[in-house]
């Protein structure tokens, strides 16, 4: 058994992906504290009676302690962000106070930019960044279904850190959490590369399939959204290169193909939001890359499209 900090991991965004994080943790004796948004929110976390997660048909109940703002923790070490991206600075900031001088804060969210944002906010913090292929998805409040098990690359964000250097709080989970319910995580000396290259699958797949309101695997022979991807791949490739990150082995179009067709059934978590009348994360993902682009004089004509497509359709 692995040394643990006696510190524990705060959670703040405790959907579906932070709910799978506090059970793994929980049951494998890491120290967890939840951040929940308002009383209502613990209102719904006691009616929950915890956090259930199903993974393989088997249920897991974890009951870690929550905190409002009204009713913070003394301190916080380790925070653990994974809300949407949008949501970011709201989900850190009420916190600030009780954030100790050397936390270590972990941002596990779809897009970029919200990192960048965040250090702005608080200079001196100790920023970390997370991207996963785990699947997991909401029942209802604090009641998730785990969909898949993927693998969760860390690595270091701040300027001010060595990216060779793993803390010892994420240390100490590297490789300790594979027994049910598992968490596979390694950590990454260059971070930006995995985050860059699942923001591009994320830019060409999940715009599109919200506006024409159809699972992944439609995308492949729609005879409107398959020119469109195609398009969203090339200005993607052109603005990956010029931030100079390592491009895909099989290129982004023949990644991109490869997942719709693996996940031919799922409905992205874009689509999924416009759906339901939430918010999406276009600003994070198309949005960012358009940001991006325009610092090399790149039009990124597809993507701007993309989003003002989908602002028409959904809310934003």
């Amino acid at each position: 058994m692995t040394r643990l900090s006696s510190y524990p991991w705060h959670i703040s965004g405790v959907g579906a992906i932070g709910s799978l994080w506090a059970s793994s943790l929980t049951h494998h004796g890491v120290p967890v504290s939840l951040l929940l948004r308002d009383e209502q929110q613990l209102d719904q976390y006691h009616t929950a009676a915890g956090i259930h997660l199903l993974d393989y048909e088997q249920t897991w109940v974890a009951t870690p302690q929550a905190f409002t703002p009204a009713k913070p923790p003394k301190v916080i070490h380790h925070l653990l962000i994974c809300c949407k991206a949008y949501a970011t600075l709201d989900a850190v900031l009420p916190w600030r106070n009780q954030l100790a001088d050397n936390a270590i804060i972990v941002l596990l969210q779809n897009g970029m930019g919200s990192a960048q944002a965040l250090q702005m906010a608080l200079p001196k913090a100790n920023i970390y960044c997370a991207t996963s292929t785990d699947g997991a998805w909401r029942k209802g409040p604090f009641n998730v279904i785990r969909a898949g098990v993927g693998q969760t690359l860390i690595g270091s964000f701040s300027d001010h850190l060595n990216n060779t250097v793993i803390p010892p709080a994420i240390h100490d989970l590297l490789d300790h959490l594979e027994q049910p319910p598992t968490l596979k995580l390694a950590w990454h000396t260059d971070i930006r590369v995995p985050l860059w290259h699942k923001l591009a699958i994320n830019s060409v797949i999940n715009a599109l399939t919200a506006i024409y309101q159809c699972a992944n695997g439609a995308l492949i022979d729609h005879p409107s959204a398959w020119p469109r991807l195609q398009q969203l791949c090339a200005e993607t490739q052109d603005v990956m290169a010029k931030e100079g990150v390592v491009p895909m082995g099989q290129g982004l179009l023949n990644t991109s193909r490869r997942i719709l067709q693996q996940t031919a059934n799922n409905k992205s978590s874009m689509l999924q939001d416009c759906l339901a009348g939430r918010a999406t994360e276009i600003d994070a993902i198309n949005g960012y890359i358009i940001q991006q682009g325009a610092l090399y004089r790149l039009p990124c004509a597809g993507h701007k499209q993309v989003c003002e497509d989908l602002r028409r359709i959904c809310a934003t």
